[in-house]
């Protein structure tokens, strides 16, 4: 989703080892997007706590943005790295800051804090009413001068469920291949939203094949044109949508998925097939909620 200028990346911090390495990702997506890193502590204390209890809370809170923002600092000295200690409920705040943030990152799991909001009802409600995209950092992160050659064209991969609102996680995948010099692998999982296909014949199943392959092309029609520099890899798979993109993390830099959609990709982020991914994915997860300003690239015209 676009953002004045070049916005700020929101970093959720609660004090976990994932917190941490979220807070160096997103450091080095800021430093190669030339913007500014936030890093935010939000907590909630007991309405009966005592004052003194409160004043440790927050001198806790504050060491640890003190340790992630010198982890960041390590990362890309050259950016402007600012902190901030809120007290309230962390979805909330972070839905909040969403409005005005380039992006949201957050680890998968920690002490109780930003790193539980992808487990539950919770963390769904956040992929629904995010306002940016949401980066989900499920390891440890390698600097920029750590990574072998190979690891160097490791793919962005993106899940492509062939319906508009799956537009925002196409450019912003394009976009991230694009500055990180990475080939892009565009999966497109078709076999499990039919209803019922057992029932289908071959020759139904390689006409609904065909028919999808065209979708996949569809969909990343224009995008060459308007990033000429990243090569592209077209993969149609009749394997569940989660399992898939699991498998294609392995080796990948960044798995990017819409959150709403026709189905298969497009519903990842509505139950237990998105918390299979979050749970389970090797690399980052960036998850792009529809919209509505999205243009398609020039010259890119509807024909579905």
């Amino acid at each position: 989703m676009s953002r004045p200028g070049n916005g700020i990346v929101v970093v959720g911090i609660d004090g976990s080892d994932l917190a941490a390495e979220a807070a160096r990702w997103a450091a080095a997506y800021a430093a190669r997007h030339h913007c500014g890193l936030r890093l935010l502590r939000a907590y909630q204390l007991p309405h009966a706590s005592p004052l003194e209890a409160a004043e440790r809370m927050r001198h806790h809170t504050e060491r640890q943005l003190w340790f992630a923002s010198r982890l960041a600092r390590g990362v890309a000295p050259e950016i402007t790295v600012e902190h901030a200690v809120v007290e309230g409920d962390p979805a909330e705040v972070l839905t909040a800051e969403s409005a005005t943030s380039r992006m949201l990152v957050v680890g998968t799991r920690g002490v109780g804090g930003f790193a539980g909001l992808l487990v539950g009802s919770v963390g769904d409600a956040l992929a629904r009413s995010a306002e940016c995209p949401l980066v989900v950092v499920r390891g440890p992160v390698e600097s920029d001068a750590a990574l072998t050659d190979q690891d160097r064209v490791r793919p962005v991969v993106v899940g492509v469920d062939g319906s508009p609102a799956g537009e925002a996680a196409l450019a912003f995948a394009f976009a991230e291949a694009d500055v990180w010099s990475a080939p892009l692998v565009a999966v497109h999982s078709w076999l499990e939203h039919l209803e019922d296909p057992g029932g289908i014949t071959l020759s139904e199943l390689g006409m609904i094949e065909q028919q999808e392959r065209e979708v996949l092309a569809e969909r990343l029609a224009g995008w060459g044109v308007k990033y000429p520099g990243v090569r592209v890899s077209r993969e149609l798979v009749q394997g569940a949508a989660a399992k898939t993109l699991v498998a294609r993390s392995v080796n990948a830099r960044l798995v990017v998925v819409g959150s709403f959609g026709r189905g298969g990709f497009g519903r990842l982020l509505l139950g237990s097939t998105s918390r299979g991914l979050l749970h389970h994915a090797h690399s980052p997860v960036a998850v792009v909620r529809p919209d509505s300003t999205a243009e398609r690239p020039e010259g890119f015209e509807k024909t579905r």
